[in-house]
């Protein structure tokens, strides 16, 4: 797993391999009751998830943690299940800026690899550098949440 910021492009490539079948992966995170399990980890509590899975569809999600309340919500652009979903990302915490995030899921013999971009922090640099640091955590969150349910079934 890793996530790398490139600061000078305003972008973030993250990637992590799950062993576990792509339908799974793209159901983790995409079905709301599945990503209030695993998102946030021990760290913060998400809750009152809601995405209308289609292009021109809205998302929405809330938050708990040591830092308070936050919110996080946008659009679907692009989605191709289970390989690619493309959505607008405006966050609380970083004055409601709109960056897109690209989620990219294929096969590989041990299971998916999962292949994120988080493009559009501009100047941003903060901002891009402490979103690299949170996908590094959110693709660990994944990979446990879908590894394990992939065992069990």
């Amino acid at each position: 797993m890793r996530a790398v910021a490139d600061l000078s492009r305003g972008v973030i490539h993250a990637s992590v391999e799950i062993a576990a079948p792509p339908e799974l992966v793209w159901d983790a995170i995409t079905e709301p009751s599945q990503l209030a399990s695993w998102w946030g980890g021990d760290l913060y509590r998400t809750y009152d998830w809601e995405l209308d899975l289609r292009p021109g569809g809205a998302w929405r999600t809330k938050a708990e943690g040591k830092q308070g309340p936050t919110t996080v919500h946008g659009e679907i652009l692009e989605l191709d299940r289970p390989r690619r979903l493309v959505m607008t990302w405006h966050a609380s915490w970083d004055g409601g800026e709109r960056t897109i995030i690209r989620y990219e899921l294929s096969t590989t013999p041990a299971g998916t690899l999962v292949r994120v971009v988080h493009e559009g922090f501009g100047d941003r640099a903060a901002s891009c550098e402490n979103h690299a640091q949170g996908w590094h955590l959110v693709l660990g969150w994944l990979e446990a949440f879908a590894a394990a349910r992939a065992a069990r079934a």
